[in-house]
C-alpha cells in the first residue's frame, strides 16, 4: 500500500486514526496493540505471504533478545547468541537481496548461458533487519533493555517507516510508546502531521513524479545520448530522487506526528551541502547514524587498537601523517561506504555507487587535514565567502549527480555511458528526445529551473513547521531564524494553502507511481 494512493488515505489511515482514538479510552497497551496490528495489516496489502517472513523475523529477534538479556535462562554467552542472530538476520537478508544476482553473475562470468530470476524483494526488508540487529547489539551491550513484545512488534513494523525507512533506533522509540501523549489523538499533532503529509504528497506527485518521465526517457534511450540529453536527464533524475526521497520522509514523519510519535529526521536539504561530508549529514540522515555506529567507529576503534599495539599513535596528529591517514580515516571510510553501497543493492554499479562516496570522503577528509594555510572566513569580503559557498554547493552537487547515475543506471556500462555523455564524447545533440517536440523540452527546462529554485532557494519543510518541534532532532541547518511570515502556524490562511496543495495532490494522484527507495 502506498502513502500517495485513494487506498492509503480514505481507507487504511481514517480506520487506522478512529481506532487508535477508540483504543486511547481503554489503555495505553491497546494503542500500542492496535497501531502494531495496523502496521501487520499494511504490510499485508502489498504481498500476504510475505507478512510471515515479517512476523517470523520478529519472532527471532524477539527470541533472540530474549535469550541476550536472560529472560530466558540460559547458560550460552551473550555474544554468541548475538552473533547467531546476526548472521541469521543478515543470511535471510542475502538470499532475498544478493543470491540470485550473485548466482547470475557468477553464470556471466562462467559463460553458461543460464539466467536465474530474481525473487520478489520483500517490503522494507533492509530497515526492519538492520532496526532489530542494533537493537540486538544494545541489548548484548546493556544499552537497551528487554522490552514486552506488542511494543516490539510496532518498534519494528509501525507502517510509516515500512517502506523507505528512517531507520528507527530503540532509545528514540521506546521511551515515546510509554508515554500519556500516546493515549488519544491529539488535535496540535493531527494538525502538524497533516499538514506535514500534504507537503510531502505535494512533493511526490508534483514534483517527483514530474520529473520522472525525463529521467526515464534518458535512461531508455536506445544508443549513447549527446551532451544535452545527458545533462537534461541526470538533472531531471536528480530532482526526481530529491522530491521523491524528500517527500517521502516528509509523509512519514508527518504521519507518525498524526499519532503523537516522533520520528528522526531523515532528509535535511542535502543539494544545499557544501561538501559531500555535510551532504551525508543531510542524505538518508538515519543510514549515516546506522553506518557511522555500527561499521565505522567499530572498525575504527579496531584498526586504533592494533595500532596501539604496535607501539604507534592515534592522535588528531597521527592521522595528518599519510600512514596515519591511510589506516585511520581512509580504510574504515572506504569500508564503511563500501557497505552502504551493498545496502542499496546487488551488482557492481551499487558497490562503485559506495565506493565512489568512499573516495569522495575520503578526499574531503584529506583537504581538510592536509591543506596548507586555508584562508581565513573572517579575513574574506562578503562577496568571496559568497562566490566560495555558491561553488562548493556546485562542486558537490555535480559530485553526487555523477554518483547518481551508477545509482540509476541499469549496468555500469550505461552509467559511464551518461558521463560520457555529460562529458560531450558523443557529440553536442539537441535537447528534446525524438519522441517529442521542440516545446514539450521548453517545458521540461521550465520545470527543471522551478525545481531547483525550490532545492536551492526555499526552505525545507521541517524549517517551515519549526515552531512545533516536527522531529526528534532539528539539524543544526534548520535552527536558523527565518522570517515569521513563511512559517506554519494552524490559522485560516495555511488551511487554504494545505486545501489547495492537497486538492491539486489528490488530481494528480489517480495513477500512484512507488517510491524510488521501495523495496530496500
Amino acid at each position: 500500500m502506498l502513502f500517495n494512493s485513494y487506498t492509503f488515505l480514505f481507507g487504511f489511515l481514517p480506520i487506522a486514526l478512529v481506532g487508535y482514538q477508540i483504543a486511547g479510552h481503554f489503555h495505553r497497551k491497546a494503542v500500542v496493540a492496535w497501531l502494531g496490528l495496523m502496521s501487520i495489516a499494511f504490510y499485508a496489502y502489498w504481498r500476504p505471504p510475505y507478512v510471515l517472513l515479517l512476523l517470523a523475523s520478529i519472532a527471532l529477534n524477539y527470541l533472540s533478545a530474549a535469550l541476550i538479556s536472560r529472560h530466558i535462562p540460559n547458560k550460552i554467552s551473550s555474544r554468541i547468541w548475538l552473533w547467531l542472530a546476526i548472521v541469521l538476520n543478515l543470511g535471510v537478508l542475502g538470499y532475498f537481496k544478493y543470491f540470485f544476482p550473485l548466482l547470475n553473475f557468477a553464470a556471466s562470468v562462467g559463460n553458461s548461458g543460464r539466467h536465474w530470476s530474481n525473487v520478489v524483494l520483500p517490503l522494507g526488508i533492509s530497515f526492519f533487519t538492520f532496526t532489530q540487529i542494533a537493537y540486538l547489539v544494545d541489548l548484548q551491550q546493556g544499552i537497551a533493555v528487554q522490552e514486552d513484545l506488542s511494543s516490539y512488534i510496532l518498534f519494528v513494523s509501525f507502517f510509516p517507516h515500512l517502506i523507505a525507512g528512517p531507520i528507527l533506533h530503540h532509545k528514540d522509540m521506546m521511551p515515546q510508546f510509554r508515554q500519556d501523549r500516546l493515549y488519544r489523538l491529539r488535535k496540535d499533532d493531527l494538525a502538524v502531521g497533516f499538514s506535514w503529509f500534504i507537503m510531502g504528497l505535494g512533493k511526490k506527485v508534483l514534483l517527483a513524479d514530474t520529473f520522472a518521465s525525463t529521467a526515464t526517457l534518458a535512461y531508455a534511450f536506445p544508443g549513447p545520448l549527446p551532451a544535452l540529453l545527458a545533462w537534461r536527464g541526470l538533472l531531471c533524475y536528480a530532482l526526481q530522487l530529491y522530491f521523491d526521497f524528500s517527500g517521502y520522509s516528509d509523509m512519514a514523519l508527518g504521519l507518525a506526528r498524526m499519532f503523537s510519535i516522533d520520528f528522526p529526521l531523515n532528509f535535511a536539504s542535502p543539494y544545499k551541502s557544501t561538501s559531500i561530508i555535510d551532504f551525508w549529514q543531510r542524505w538518508h540522515i538515519t543510514l549515516t547514524n546506522y553506518i557511522m555506529a555500527y561499521v565505522y567507529s567499530p572498525l575504527q576503534f579496531w584498526i586504533s587498537r592494533r595500532r596501539q599495539e604496535q607501539g604507534k599513535k592515534v592522535s588528531r596528529k597521527a592521522q595528518a601523517t599519510p600512514e596515519g591517514f591511510l589506516n585511520l580515516i581512509a580504510l574504515p571510510t572506504l569500508f564503511t561506504l563500501f557497505v552502504a553501497g551493498l545496502w542499496h543493492g546487488a551488482g557492481w554499479k551499487f558497490i562503485i555507487y559506495g565506493l565512489l562516496h568512499g573516495v569522495y570522503i575520503t578526499v574531503n577528509h584529506a583537504w581538510r587535514i592536509f591543506r596548507r594555510n586555508p584562508a581565513e572566513p573572517a579575513l574574506r569580503t562578503p562577496a568571496s565567502r559568497r562566490a566560495t559557498h555558491v561553488l562548493s554547493v556546485l562542486v558537490t552537487f555535480l559530485a553526487v549527480m555523477v554518483s547518481q547515475a551508477f545509482f540509476r543506471a541499469a549496468d555500469c556500462s550505461q552509467a559511464v555511458s551518461m558521463i560520457a555523455g555529460l562529458c560531450g564524447f558523443h557529440g553536442r545533440g539537441a535537447f528534446h528526445f525524438p519522441a517529442e517536440g521542440t516545446p514539450m523540452a521548453a517545458v521540461d527546462l521550465l520545470e527543471m529551473a522551478i525545481g531547483f529554485a525550490i532545492v536551492w532557494g526555499l526552505p525545507n519543510t521541517q524549517q517551515i513547521l519549526s515552531r512545533f518541534h516536527p522531529s526528534l532532532h532539528l539539524s543544526q541547518w534548520d535552527e536558523a531564524a527565518l522570517p515569521p511570515r513563511i512559517l506554519w502556524l494552524p490559522s485560516p490562511v495555511w488551511a487554504i494553502v494545505m486545501g489547495c496543495l492537497f486538492f491539486a495532490a489528490l488530481v494528480a494522484v489517480q495513477n500512484p507511481s512507488t517510491f524510488l527507495y521501495f523495496q530496500f
